[in-house]
């Protein structure tokens, strides 16, 4: 089960991410671009940038809560972790495989495009809820996969 775990939470968290840049979207798409329709849009290449987190967080968040670090600084170590992710896999995606799923050259204080500092806020807020997020879905993919709530220990 020692690689199947993480897996189940890639999936899940990959699967969570897709659907919150769906429904994000067609917010932003409603309230300033008074879209009615609420169609919203991502693209399934971002899948891996989703599921990582679901890889990535307890490398992180594990020596952190050992060493008694405050969530809100927790949660800013996230938002790095975040913008560190966007920012290879847009490198990945653009220089290597062609691809432009996102472009934020048109903002202020961006990085090469693939990051931009305006979302601080956005991926601050985001980090708050990853770390709950985490627990939850380690506890789903230990009942998915042993049939059972019985027994948890978290990763």
């Amino acid at each position: 089960m020692s690689y199947r775990r993480p897996l189940v939470r890639f999936i899940i968290f990959a699967l969570f991410g897709l659907v919150l840049e769906v429904f994000m979207s067609s917010t932003v798409n409603f309230i300033f671009h008074d879209n009615v329709n609420l169609r919203g849009h991502t693209s399934l290449w971002m899948i891996f940038d989703y599921g990582l987190i679901g890889i990535i967080t307890p490398w992180l968040r594990n020596p952190m809560k050992a060493r008694g670090i405050p969530f809100p600084v927790r949660a800013f170590v996230y938002m790095l972790g975040i913008f560190v992710v966007e920012y290879i896999s847009g490198i990945l995606f653009h220089k290597i495989l062609g691809l432009r799923i996102w472009d934020y050259s048109e903002f202020r204080y961006n990085l090469h495009g693939q990051i931009t500092l305006e979302f601080i806020p956005v991926w601050y807020t985001l980090s708050l809820t990853i770390e709950k997020l985490y627990e939850w879905v380690d506890k789903a993919s230990w009942a998915i996969l042993t049939k059972t709530p019985e027994g948890y220990i978290p990763d």
